[in-house]
């Protein structure tokens, strides 16, 4: 049985607007595959008919496979903002992979992380399946454990792989999730008693991305979320949380992902 998990989604832009107009559930996988995915999530909608709504979202540094109505695909880790804009009703279901746990899967069919990023590939690039056939019984199941245990049974029915370092890695971006005291991959280094140099080859060969990235990503949520939580906020103050040594360089990073400043990003969020 799987697990309903319960904590509030991160890296959604406007969450509360999400909230309010979505449905969004997400499920434990089963102790098996806890080493490689994340976790099960399913969202339904139904917006008025001439409407549409584009969501905005910040991605974890973790692969995807979706399910969605004629375009189901497997999603690389997204640098930059990932949206998707929605119409009509309808339903996703997708696999949060852990950030280490597609390796196994992408290695089987040759296929290199870094080569993914930012990029949507065809599912049978991984996968030997009937996607059209397999999309349309997913997304017809009218119950979630339902979907969960028939996208088990395709895909992971047979799943024997063992790699320690998958293991090891998923709890490094674990720890830097967590732990906001990490700022810099040294931090990492001496925490885990590992050589800066061996790692970045782990990160880049197993998750696709530099370990300095995911520090940073990390550090964009709680920005994002700080923004959009609370009604008053010392910007300097929370730049010199996060990291930087400067309220500038802050800016800067938060515009290039978000597409605003900011404090103009909190101007536009009902509080």
């Amino acid at each position: 049985m799987n697990k309903l998990k319960t904590s509030q989604p991160v890296g959604i832009l406007n969450v509360d607007y999400f909230q309010n107009n979505f449905s969004l559930s997400t499920y434990y996988p089963k102790e098996h595959l806890q080493d490689y995915i994340e976790h099960y999530w399913l969202i339904s909608w139904d917006i008025p008919k001439g409407q549409s709504h584009r969501q905005d979202v910040i991605p974890h540094p973790s692969t995807h496979l979706t399910f969605l109505k004629n375009n189901s695909h497997i999603q690389g880790i997204c640098k930059q903002k990932y949206s998707h804009t929605l119409q009509g009703s309808g339903n996703i279901v997708g696999i949060k992979f852990k950030p280490a746990g597609f390796f196994p899967f992408a290695k089987k069919s040759g296929v290199e992380l870094k080569n993914i990023c930012d990029k949507s590939i065809d599912i049978n690039t991984i996968f030997d399946i009937d996607i059209a056939k397999t999309e349309q019984h997913v997304l017809n199941l009218d119950e979630p454990m339902k979907k969960i245990d028939y996208i088990d049974q395709l895909f992971f029915s047979q799943l024997v792989m063992t790699d320690e370092n998958i293991v090891r890695l998923n709890e490094i971006v674990a720890a830097i999730a967590a732990n906001k005291e990490i700022m810099k991959v040294s931090d990492i280094c001496s925490k885990f008693n590992i050589n800066q140099r061996h790692l970045q080859r782990l990160f880049v060969k197993y998750i696709g991305v530099s370990v300095k990235w995911v520090i940073n990503r990390y550090r964009m949520h709680e920005a994002l979320m700080s923004v959009e939580t609370n009604k008053n906020i010392d910007w300097a103050m929370l730049a010199i949380k996060l990291g930087y040594y400067d309220q500038a360089h802050f800016i800067k990073d938060f515009k290039n992902l978000i597409g605003k400043t900011p404090k103009n990003y909190h101007s536009t969020i009902d509080k």
